[in-house]
């Protein structure tokens, strides 16, 4: 049989229950788990008899004897306790009331409740999809008619649909890349959706890579490519544009459309001039250029490195990476990038942007880990360019230190930073903007090494090791630059 779903985290949280450091938001989130799955609560009242025995058993021997594997003593407890015997005598009767009291009253819930559903103050939509769907990862429940809160969610195939408490509607097309962050405001950072909205739900946002678009009472779609771009298309009614970079504010109203890009926002007066636009032939004076470069072209490599080499293991086609609890920080990882530009015209350099595919290591549980921060930092001296991939180790990777969420900072530099929300294994991550423009315009040797460091610690064992394709990777592209230059 099966483990039940999220047991190691509910596992924690109870373990932080029972010894009264539980927060306010993980108790919400133990009444939300607890709730929602009967194994998890057949599960807490084991662990609440367990407790409560562990005490009793202190209260007889002592924790060191127990610890020491000394048996207990049959012989009567003195009478004479020292006050802080009582004390913990006290607390330990305490804690053993608790768990029999909470064991009772869940006990109880589980009579009373056959069916169980989340907190109605955690949870403000419902949640269905059609027929073939498939999820690449999710950070909350996706069965039908299920009720959810906030989280994001990547949607491979199919449609999923969100009906909000307020009377908003959306439905997201995969493949989509889908945030929700509370009953009134959204994220589509890749994929399309459809918004209709009600009278009671005016003013219900959804952010895009670059604008903020804020519903009036309308019905719309919008498009969001994997270079960033974004569709906006009105039904009806009208939907308010706000741009991030520039602050412009736009107004689209029915049958009117919009693209918006990180330039500014274009508006159309009908759906087929914004299509025509979307197919139209670039104006040779303007057209920009492309180029990509991967880790697999020319004298480009990848590789990364481990601080205990005996624990190198896994998949050759995935690059590692991860900060590891302090008591274990011989599994700490760090990733090293080259690109290979020479014999490439930079001068006209737009822009640039890093991307990496992740993928599954099959090492560690992603529900052990938060979201994750890694920060990516530039090599600056050009004489360290010359390491090779099949020689690298933690001792001699050039800039590496000790620690495992640091670099030499007297020869990097960073030059930008991305997320993986916790639960996701898959997806592409991305950074861009002026600081990896001006390191490949100042590149001297044109051989340019990017470092992937860890800056979210693994804070309860077992958890998650993140990887990304390699260069080697025989279905998914491996880390890529894309410059854009000027014609």
């Amino acid at each position: 049989m099966n483990p039940p779903e999220h047991l190691e985290e509910f596992r924690d949280l109870c373990e932080k229950l029972l010894e009264d450091r539980i927060t306010a938001q993980e108790m919400a989130r133990l009444e939300m788990l607890f709730l929602s799955s009967q194994p998890l609560r057949r599960e807490f009242v084991e662990l609440s008899h367990l407790h409560a025995s562990l005490a009793s058993l202190a209260r007889k021997a002592g924790w060191q004897a127990i610890l020491d594997g000394v048996a207990p003593s049959a012989s009567p407890p003195s009478p004479k306790l020292s006050a802080s015997t009582a004390s913990a005598g006290n607390k330990t009767r305490i804690w053993t009331a608790v768990a029999a009291t909470l064991a009772l009253a869940l006990s109880l819930v589980m009579i009373l409740r056959p069916a169980p559903q989340p907190p109605k103050n955690l949870t403000f939509a419902t949640i269905s999809t059609t027929d073939g769907s498939r999820w690449i990862s999710a950070s909350v429940p996706t069965a039908n008619d299920t009720r959810i809160g906030a989280g994001r969610l990547q949607l491979a195939d199919g449609i999923a649909k969100f009906v909000f408490d307020n009377g908003a509607k959306v439905e997201i097309e995969g493949p989509a890349d889908f945030q929700i962050f509370d009953a009134m405001h959204c994220e589509l950072y890749t994929g399309k959706l459809v918004a209709t909205m009600s009278p009671t739900s005016q003013g219900f946002s959804i952010e895009t890579p670059d604008a903020l678009l804020v519903d009036q009472g309308t019905s719309f779609g919008v498009n969001v490519t994997d270079q960033g771009m974004s569709n906006l298309q009105v039904f009806d009614g009208l939907v308010d544009i706000e741009h991030h970079g520039s602050g412009e504010k736009v107004s689209i109203r029915e049958l009117e459309a919009a693209e918006i890009s990180q330039r500014g926002i274009a508006k159309f007066d009908n759906f087929s001039e914004a299509f025509r636009s979307g197919f139209r032939k670039p104006d040779p004076e303007t057209e920009r250029r492309q180029i990509q470069v991967t880790t697999a072209t020319g004298a480009g490599q990848d590789q990364w490195i481990i601080r205990d080499p005996s624990e190198r293991y896994g998949p050759d086609d995935l690059l590692m990476v991860k900060l590891a609890k302090r008591d274990f920080d011989g599994f700490d990882r760090k990733i090293y990038l080259q690109f290979d530009l020479t014999k490439m015209d930079l001068s006209r350099l737009e822009d640039a942007s890093l991307t990496m595919t992740a993928s599954p290591t099959g090492i560690g549980y992603a529900s052990r880990m938060p979201d994750a921060t890694f920060e990516v930092y530039a090599l600056t001296d050009d004489q360290l360019d010359a390491w090779a991939m099949d020689d690298l180790t933690w001792e001699n990777a050039p800039a590496n230190v000790t620690q495992g969420d640091q670099i030499d900072p007297s020869i990097t530099k960073p030059i930008g930073s991305f997320t993986i929300p916790r639960g996701y294994k898959q997806g592409t991550f991305s950074i861009s903007g002026a600081p990896l423009v001006e390191l490949v315009q100042s590149d001297a040797n044109r051989l340019v090494t990017l470092i992937i460091v860890p800056k979210t610690r693994e804070t309860i064992g077992g958890a998650i090791v993140h990887g990304f394709a390699a260069g080697n990777h025989l279905t998914l592209p491996p880390p890529t630059l894309r410059l854009i230059l000027e014609k």
